[in-house]
């Protein structure tokens, strides 16, 4: 039907006689230009409910993007500390490292001495051998001169056992001195990347927070409380509607909804409480309503079963 502005006029049909066909132009103009109101009212609607979907998809980008941001800021002391633990264990184990080499060489000093005055003990005692005045005593010092060599020869491995330890230690040493030359560098680095980084994060902290500022008072009272009491307790209150499903929760939208949605509208997920909303440019065939019954505006307010059969 076309519809033309006409001038305004008023009809009273329950006073007023005309004919039938007066009549039905008279109710076809009255429902063009009801049809003409209502069209003026839905599109700036529309309007506004695009540039609000924008500004809440936007708020949430800066949302998510200032939870990264402090979750990256609040865990770079950690990633310092985790370096500097690093290299403290590195140093301690270089430290024993180098006790224990310290320990092995007043060891072997020691064993040297004791060795020297075991031999020395044998040396006296097969020197004795020759002034002794009875098998018994020749026999003593002979005992004397067995034992002191046995324990002459076992510190002598002992200090054998201690010179090789001492090179595998040697080797750990050098091995825990070159790994804490490379942690204190890489600590160094650290320290100094997370300087900037600190300084990098605050300073886009504070500009998230200046434009989440200026959105915020854009987007409605309502939905930006429905939002944030969302977001408060799943992360994100806002979530696309894809393939007859929130984008949030996975859970399928109902055909009603769904055709709704891709006309523009902004609805809450039935099961996650999300703000769902459709994006225009995809191409998704509407959503199908169930075989043999379609909706009621479509009908006059009756289904085709009923039509069918003749119930009102």
């Amino acid at each position: 039907m076309l519809c033309v502005p006409i001038p305004s006029f008023r009809v009273d049909f329950g006073r007023t006689k005309m004919p039938v066909f007066w009549r039905i132009a008279a109710g076809s103009l009255a429902r063009c230009s009801i049809a003409q109101v209502l069209l003026d009212f839905v599109t700036p609607m529309n309007d506004e409910i695009a540039v609000e979907l924008k500004r809440l998809v936007r708020l949430q980008a800066v949302e998510l993007e200032r939870t990264r941001l402090t979750a990256a800021l609040k865990a770079l002391p950690g990633e310092l500390a985790a370096a500097d633990n690093q290299l403290k264990t590195a140093q301690k184990k270089l430290a024993e490292t180098e006790a224990a080499l310290k320990r092995e060489e007043l060891l072997r000093a020691r064993l040297e001495l004791d060795i020297a005055g075991l031999k020395a003990k044998a040396a006296r005692h097969k020197a004795q051998m020759d002034t002794a005045r009875n098998a018994a005593q020749a026999e003593a010092l002979e005992h004397e001169i067995e034992f002191s060599n046995k324990e002459a020869t076992r510190l002598e491995d002992s200090e054998l056992a201690s010179m090789e330890l001492t090179e595998t230690l040697e080797a750990e040493r050098s091995k825990a001195a070159e790994l804490a030359a490379k942690l204190t560098e890489t600590l160094g680095l650290i320290r100094a990347r997370i300087g900037e980084q600190q300084l990098e994060f605050t300073e886009q902290l504070v500009r998230l927070k200046q434009e989440r500022e200026v959105i915020r008072p854009e987007i409605s009272a309502e939905r930006l409380a429905h939002f944030d009491r969302v977001a408060g307790s799943k992360g994100t209150g806002l979530a696309r509607a894809d393939g007859q499903q929130c984008s949030g929760c996975r859970m399928g939208i109902r055909p009603q909804l769904w055709n709704q949605l891709r006309d523009g509208a902004l609805i809450p997920c039935e099961s996650c409480n999300r703000i769902l909303y459709f994006e225009q440019t995809m191409d998704i065939p509407p959503a199908k309503t169930p075989q043999g019954v379609m909706g009621d505006q479509a009908m006059g307010g009756i289904s085709v079963k009923r039509r069918q059969t003749g119930v009102s």
